[in-house]
């Protein structure tokens, strides 16, 4: 009976589900059947720019009997990007979202994988693929072009780059844009197209032009040419220009000694010569019939006469009017020319000279000549050296002033008696006196130095007072330059001395016969006296000599944009491009030629 009770019921209740609809239990689970989620995107790629967004219409379509909720999510984004649906969750009868992706500015540049998803209660979650890529934010157009303030001059053969501001129409500045140069004139200066680095060439103006997507700017320059070095030899002057450019003028005769092939006993050049060679130097000096100067290296080079080995070079020639390179493989940094010997101190503050050594010149404690650089002797630590006719003087580091050469006339400042014959002092011998001084320059038969307040003492020959201490009789002892004044610099020439004075201006002191003191009048001035036209100056340089007449003067304006030279012109030793007698008198100081600032 429980058997047959247990069967009806079963049969009872399959009869009730049937009649509701039901599925059985055999055929699947209850409430699920074809329940199904789509998710379809109206673009399956994005391109969107770094700051900006990116917008699509996402669809779903739901199948079977699912009417449920559906959330929309976003999966696989790179850094820097976002998501969002407008709605981000369907209702029951939702089927269409709007999705928008917005990227940052420091959003990854590329192309990424990323997934739309949709997902409900009791359904398998569906996906769509999106492929985002990142591209570089949109450049807001350049308005203006505006070069920088800069210098308005530019010297030649500087390198400098020339600063442009680019900007966009409201004045916001803009970075990494592309700028091309051009310059309306690459004689006066060059422009590199795409770093903007101006050099300047030559003397002239010349407007520079910055282009950036097609708006300009543009800038004038000046460039200028300055002189930095400047000496005077016999009857010939050399000054370095601007890029370390050498040029000489005046006597050349068969020495070379102003760097001209167009050789002679009065062979010359009225107006500057470029010393052949292309070297570049920073430092020159000249003399008698040779000049040697210095690279920024410390490499020394002199042309011109080469006897007794005066080029240093261990060269057998007897001239080169190309620099010949200074054996011995030493690093200097000052350098002096003198009679026919030479001398230089390297950058370890020791001496050396060579050339002819018949006067005990070259300081070694014996009378052998040297056709390459030999020490001084006494071990001295030196600051400067100076190269006078026959004999020279240094100052060490510490001021001491030595001098070592010809004594006759007490131009060695031992105090000893001057007994006007075959003296020689034949390594250095200090000074006397006690003082401390800054540099020297040493003359014919004398010598002249500052001491760092700028007082000029000098000692030795006082012919036609170039002791400038306003009397006469030599000295082997320093006596103060009279007349109250302080120097920057002094430089003793052959008969005649000159200075640049703490307050700018030229003075020049001792013979006049050609004018080379800067005024007409006396033949001998025995105190410093202004130069003509209250000329101020940056260098001075009075000639010196070996044979010959040193009887001109050459300066450099206070600017170091002009070079003028007055006095003796019979070998074109002015440079102003032609000659005057012998005997005349050029006291006014004139522009050498090509050495001017255009107007």
């Amino acid at each position: 009976m429980a058997r047959r009770a247990a069967g009806a019921s079963i049969a009872v209740a399959l009869t009730v589900l049937a009649a509701c609809g039901g599925d059985s239990p055999i055929n699947g689970p209850i409430g699920t059947g074809n329940q199904t989620i789509a998710v379809a995107l109206a673009a399956n790629t994005a391109s969107v720019r770094q700051g900006e967004t990116f917008t699509t219409n996402v669809n779903v379509t739901r199948g079977g009997e699912y009417a449920g909720i559906v959330d929309l999510t976003v999966e696989g984004l790179p850094a820097g990007v976002t998501a969002s649906f407008i709605p981000s969750q369907l209702g029951a009868t939702g089927t269409a979202s709007v999705l928008t992706l917005a990227t940052t500015d420091q959003a990854p540049l590329g192309a990424f994988a990323v997934l739309v998803k949709g997902s409900g209660i009791g359904v398998t979650e569906a996906k769509a693929a999106l492929q985002v890529t990142v591209n570089p934010k949109a450049q807001v157009p350049v308005a203006t072009v505006t070069i920088a303030p800069v210098l308005d001059t530019l010297e030649a053969y500087d390198v400098v780059p020339m600063p442009v501001v680019l900007r966009d129409s409201a004045n916001r500045p803009l970075t990494g844009r592309t700028v091309r140069w051009s310059s309306s004139n690459p004689a006066v200066a060059t422009i590199d197209s795409a770093t903007g680095v101006l050099t300047g060439v030559d003397r002239g103006t010349v407007t520079i032009t910055a282009t950036s997507e097609g708006k300009i700017g543009t800038a004038t320059r000046v460039v200028v040419i300055k002189y930095r070095s400047l000496s005077a030899g016999t009857m010939h002057a050399c000054d370095l220009a601007s890029g370390g450019i050498a040029w000489c003028w005046g006597l050349n005769g068969n020495e070379g000694r102003i760097g001209s092939a167009t050789l002679g006993a009065n062979a010359y050049s009225d107006v500057p010569v470029r010393v052949p060679g292309n070297l570049r130097f920073t430092r020159l000096s000249t003399y008698g019939r040779t000049t040697c100067a210095l690279t920024a290296q410390g490499d020394a080079w002199c042309w011109g006469y080469n006897g007794w080995g005066a080029l240093g070079a261990g060269s057998n020639a007897g001239m080169s009017i190309t620099p010949l390179k200074v054996a011995g493989n030493l690093t200097f940094r000052d350098i002096s020319a003198g009679g026919d010997h030479a001398c230089g101190v390297t950058t370890t503050n020791q001496g050396y000279c060579w050339g002819n050594n018949d006067w005990r010149q070259l300081g070694t404690g014996n009378s052998t000549v040297a056709g390459t650089p030999v020490a001084i002797a006494g071990n001295l630590a030196f600051s400067t050296i100076a190269a006078g006719s026959s004999a020279t003087c240094g100052v060490t580091v510490n001021g001491e002033a030595w001098c070592w050469g010809a004594n006759s006339i007490g131009q060695a400042g031992d105090g000893g008696t001057i007994n006007y014959g075959n003296v020689f002092v034949s390594q250095p011998q200090r000074v006397v006196g006690g003082l401390t001084f800054t540099k020297a320059s040493a003359g014919m038969q004398y010598a002249c130095a500052l001491t760092p307040a700028g007082a000029a003492y000098c000692w030795g020959s006082n012919t036609l007072g170039k002791l400038g201490n306003g009397g006469a009789g030599d000295r082997s002892s320093p006596g103060i330059v009279t007349g109250g004044l302080t120097f920057a610099s002094i430089s003793a020439g052959a008969n005649h001395a000159c200075g640049v004075g703490t307050d700018g201006y030229a003075y020049c002191w001792g013979g006049n016969g050609n004018g080379e003191l800067g005024h007409a009048g006396a033949n001998t001035t025995t105190v410093p006296t202004r130069v003509t036209g209250n000329l101020k100056a940056a260098d001075v340089a009075a000639a010196g000599i070996a044979t010959g007449s040193g009887a001109h003067s050459c300066a450099i304006s206070a600017d170091r944009l002009t070079v003028y030279c007055w006095g003796r012109n019979d070998t074109g030793q002015l440079g102003i491009g032609s000659t005057t007698g012998a005997t005349i008198v050029n006291a006014t100081p004139s522009i050498v030629v090509s050495q001017k600032p255009l107007p």
